[in-house]
């Protein structure tokens, strides 16, 4: 589930928020996924599925940020992100972290300017390293999430959904900006709420 609320609306009077960089694909992608999930017919005891609204390619995972360092954290994401190309990048291919032996995340693979995205992404974390959120120790892979396993007993299932999809192709998308999320935890489920877009206006070499 997905909300527009700008920082400058002053409306939430909280003292943190739970942020991260994303990328969104078209709902037309992120509706074509959600549909496949649906055939894929496991228990919600076993994996917790991702709706569509909710599935996007996450660049940065910030926590709970305090209100006050969100200017920050938003002049140096546009600082770094601006000199970027709009990217073409396409949604192919089913995955799971860390292994096949114990899946914890199911995901779809993103393929086409990978290398462009990767050198975001560092650019990214470099540029928020300096106001205290340290890179990720792990590469960065560039994915959408769509479903998070609950039990053990669905390893058998996901390794057969993952042998069925692993080079299902979803479809091409051409990123254009880069969104900060805040994340909200409800009953219902997790809500985004968009806070900032930085338009991606570099030139390609």
């Amino acid at each position: 589930m997905i909300s527009d609320d700008p920082l400058t609306s002053g409306e939430n009077p909280e003292r943190s928020r739970r942020l991260f960089f994303a990328i969104d694909p078209p709902e037309a992608l992120t509706q074509k996924m959600e549909n496949l999930v649906l055939k894929f017919d496991t228990p919600p005891n076993l994996v917790r599925w991702v709706r569509a609204g909710n599935m996007h390619i996450t660049l940065k995972f910030l926590g709970e940020v305090d209100e006050a360092a969100i200017p920050s954290i938003v002049e140096a994401a546009r600082r770094a992100v601006k000199p970027f190309p709009a990217l073409k990048l396409a949604i192919e291919g089913l995955g799971v972290f860390p292994n096949h032996e114990h899946p914890q995340v199911v995901w779809f693979g993103v393929k086409g300017d990978t290398e462009t995205l990767r050198e975001m992404e560092r650019a990214l974390s470099s540029s928020l390293t300096a106001l205290g959120f340290p890179p990720e120790d792990r590469p960065f892979v560039g994915h959408l999430t769509i479903g998070r396993v609950r039990s053990a007993n669905a390893r058998g299932k996901i390794a057969r959904l993952v042998r069925q999809y692993h080079r299902f192709y979803i479809g091409d998308t051409v990123a254009s900006q880069v969104a900060l999320y805040e994340s909200r935890l409800t009953m219902e489920g997790a809500v985004y709420t968009k806070l900032e877009s930085f338009p991606l206006t570099g030139k390609k070499a």
